[in-house]
């Protein structure tokens, strides 16, 4: 349970027992109905933000539900069945590359088939105008691209973005990842 829920139900709590005793309490009928009504609308507001915070880490991704957005990332074996798999859903950015625990990577390659040709940060994906684009990061073995459905691939440059598409196939060193 997340820290905002916690709160809003022990607000919820607490409000209820000061409407409870604002009714045994108080004498006077203006005070007890004064009493009630506010502790009420302090019981509807946080029971709303409870339910609120309870489902938020429910809620389907707007992109998810676009068949064309990009959401996660699938490491491919020479088979090209997946192997590992990255959800990107929220991220702006995203670094490739492979940790030993001196670099700071989303996507660690450490302990994948193809680690020797992945620098410790090979890569990084940034999401830019509605778009994902991938630059090198002037890596010893180069970050190369296959468009979905061609056979062709095209090297990365370290110096200009290159956008990434749903289907699309990117190679760090010799480890490729689908971008899905």
């Amino acid at each position: 349970m997340n820290r905002k829920l916690t709160l809003d139900i022990a607000i919820v709590i607490s409000a209820i027992t000061g409407a409870v005793l604002s009714y045994v309490y108080l004498q006077n009928p203006m005070e007890k109905y004064i009493g009630l009504s506010g502790f009420g609308v302090f019981v509807l507001f946080f029971a709303v933000l409870a339910v609120v915070d309870a489902t938020e880490g429910r809620r389907v991704p707007r992109y998810g539900m676009n068949k064309r957005g990009i959401s996660e990332l699938l490491l491919l074996d020479e088979d090209s069945n997946v192997t590992d798999t990255w959800d990107i859903y929220g991220k702006t950015s995203i670094v490739f590359g492979r940790d030993e625990g001196e670099f700071q990577v989303d996507v660690n390659l450490k302990n994948t088939d193809y680690a020797g040709t992945v620098d410790g940060e090979h890569a990084v994906m940034n999401y830019s105008g509605g778009s994902w684009y991938i630059e090198d990061l002037d890596s010893e073995n180069g970050t190369r691209i296959q468009r979905g459905g061609e056979g062709k691939v095209y090297k990365v440059s370290s110096r200009e973005p290159c956008k990434v598409e749903r289907g699309d196939i990117i190679y760090l060193g010799l480890a490729p990842v689908r971008i899905q």
